[in-house]
């Protein structure tokens, strides 16, 4: 166990203790039922959404502005596509793993690893593509029905169900929607109006498409519209 007391290594090893903790609570979860994801994406978004109403004036418009911020760097990381928490699993073991193995070659080359200071933010920003990469594959490898090559703007003026997480206002969740042929395509929906939220569960009408798989969406106004 030398590695995790060798010099500039702590941070990168407590990572990976903390990613052996996580994984066995998300283990736990799946045989007790208990969906410890869907509490810490709501934790996550509720956090954004006290943060972007506080504050009056000129500052709730500069915190509004820093939401809106992490709100999309969220969305890069493919938060609303996959939860949270298996997000934070896929980034701790890759900064610990490539914190510890980037160290351990510079001792092999130049005799001595990085002090923390300086090798914890570089590793980082070199981390984090990685962990992007990692959750767009999470993302195609959940289960989802199979959906066809339909032109996503036809799903406009179609009724969705919220599926995945709560969507807030810069922080899309995962939706299903039905095209006319009643195949199912799973897309990111984000509120029209400023503080809605729709939990999981809810029925929204997609009125805006946006690039990416991406839709503005306002509460179902009529039973009626619902596509069974």
């Amino acid at each position: 166990m030398d590695w995790m007391t060798a010099s500039g290594n702590a941070p990168f090893a407590i990572a990976l203790l903390i990613m052996a903790g996580l994984a066995v609570i998300e283990l736990i979860s799946l045989v007790t039922g208990f969906s410890v994801n869907d509490v810490v994406d709501d934790f996550v978004a509720g956090h954004l959404e006290a943060t972007a109403g506080s504050g009056s004036g000129m500052e709730a418009t500069g915190q509004g502005e820093a939401s809106s911020l992490v709100g999309r760097f969220l969305a890069w990381l493919h938060v609303g596509r996959v939860p949270v928490l298996m997000i934070l699993i896929v980034f701790l073991t890759v900064f610990g793993a490539v914190g510890l193995v980037a160290q351990g070659a510079l001792r092999a080359v130049l005799g001595h690893a990085l002090p923390t200071v300086l090798a914890a933010p570089a590793v980082l920003l070199l981390s984090l593509p990685v962990v992007r990469m990692g959750a767009g594959l999470l993302a195609r490898l959940m289960p989802r029905d199979e959906t066809s090559a339909v032109d996503l703007a036809t799903l406009v003026g179609r009724t969705a169900v919220v599926t995945g997480g709560t969507a807030r206002t810069g922080l899309p969740a995962q939706a299903r929607v039905k095209d006319s042929f009643g195949t199912e395509h799973y897309v990111l929906v984000e509120p029209e109006d400023e503080g809605a939220q729709f939990a999981t569960g809810s029925v929204v009408l997609l009125v805006r498409q946006h690039a990416g798989g991406r839709f503005t969406v306002i509460d179902n106004p009529n039973a009626a519209l619902v596509d069974h």
